[in-house]
């Protein structure tokens, strides 16, 4: 379970600010120096996402370039989420870019705010959207905000109310549940890289989510469908990038390997695989140092 988050936002007047933290356990436990500012701008403008490893703590953040009116003061804001080591940075990348749009959403508003008042809306954000996708999709929390929904609509005309009392027909069949069913046997078709599979099975949960109302959910499920699908033809590019670089290093074309584990790094940063990413970051480093003081020698 992550231990956090935090928000960061980018005015067009200065380097950035702070905008608020959210702690579990209700006391500070990190803060954003400049120094870590610096290393996650350094890291988003190669990509959208990033994991940055402290001591004891890792930080997997988010970089959403804003829109609408507030985009005239401020050009991006970073969300980012303080992980144990056990957490799987994966699971939480739709979460963060909810977030961030929730973040979006609050407009010019909260450029101007204190702190501690968007600390009380980080709150609220956080138990919403950066909880683990697992906990907001086990039955029992389906059902809870689908009968919330009921109540909102009973309230409603006509239309509502009997599209409320359709939704508590459809809780008491246990349709609710089948969203669970597929979102889990999605997880494991993933897991034996069947990746259509997992497609299709994240995209009929999000189908029934969408039925049932939970449109927040379902679009959490569409594009974890849409990202599934993609998997395949990035992992055969890498592979590809990472066999090119092995055939370039036998034949002693250090700066050709070097450039190629480069290029696997970056790609296995989309693919949210941060244990290649570091590998071949690392391949890559010490291949092009040996490049450098090889061309030296040469001159």
């Amino acid at each position: 379970m992550p231990k956090g988050s935090f928000v960061i936002i980018l005015p067009l007047d200065k380097d950035y600010k702070v905008l608020g933290y959210y702690f579990k356990e209700g006391h500070s436990i990190f803060e954003v120096t400049s120094d870590i500012f610096l290393r996650l701008n350094l890291d988003h403008s190669k990509d959208d996402y990033n994991l940055l490893s402290l001591k004891g703590l890792r930080l997997f953040s988010y970089l959403h370039a804003l829109k609408g009116k507030i985009a005239r003061k401020a050009s991006n804001v970073i969300i980012g989420l303080l992980l144990n080591e056990s957490d799987e940075p994966e699971k939480f990348r739709t979460s963060l870019k909810e977030t961030a749009e929730a973040v979006e959403v609050l407009g010019l508003e909260v450029l101007d705010m204190s702190q501690d008042k968007f600390e009380q809306l980080l709150k609220d954000i956080y138990l919403e959207h950066l909880e683990p996708l697992t906990d907001i999709l086990k039955p029992e929390a389906l059902r809870e905000s689908i009968i919330n929904i009921t109540k909102f609509m009973l309230s409603g005309g006509k239309k509502e109310r009997i599209i409320a009392q359709d939704l508590l027909k459809r809780v008491e069949n246990g349709d609710h549940q089948k969203i669970s069913e597929n979102y889990e046997n999605a997880e494991k078709a993933l897991k034996s890289l069947d990746h259509e599979k997992a497609a299709k099975l994240f995209n009929k949960a999000s189908q029934i989510a969408e039925e049932l109302y939970v449109i927040d959910i379902a679009e959490i499920l569409k594009e974890k469908s849409s990202f599934s699908i993609k998997i395949p033809d990035l992992l055969k590019k890498r592979n590809k990038l990472v066999q090119d670089a092995r055939n370039s290093l036998r034949n002693e074309d250090f700066h050709s390997a070097y450039v190629g584990y480069k290029k696997a790094s970056e790609l296995s940063k989309k693919l949210i695989d941060f244990e290649k990413e570091e590998e071949y970051r690392l391949k890559s480093k010490a291949l092009e140092d040996f490049y450098l003081v090889d061309q030296k020698k040469k001159k």
